[in-house]
């Protein structure tokens, strides 16, 4: 009988930048790019090269990082629901 093991790895992801037109993603403080799926989970999208071009793909549409930049907004949190 084989025994399974789970590994949970927990980290803290704080959203620091919104991207205008894209509410499901956002940059976090690492300065990564993080995307919340259909089940409300964070996944960290990568960085990708299109011939020499860096960007991130969004809804399927490459964005370099220089078209990137002005759509980026410093994150502001809503009300406190209490």
């Amino acid at each position: 009988m084989t025994k399974r093991v789970a590994l949970i790895q927990t980290e803290l992801i704080i959203r620091w930048w919104d991207i205008e037109g894209y509410p499901n993603y956002f940059f976090g403080k690492d300065k990564q790019l993080y995307r919340f799926d259909s089940q409300g989970r964070i996944k960290r999208n990568k960085r990708v090269v299109i011939g020499t071009t860096q960007g991130y793909i969004l809804k399927e549409k490459f964005f370099s990082l220089t078209q990137l930049r002005p759509l980026l907004r410093r994150h502001e949190p809503g009300p406190l629901p209490w």
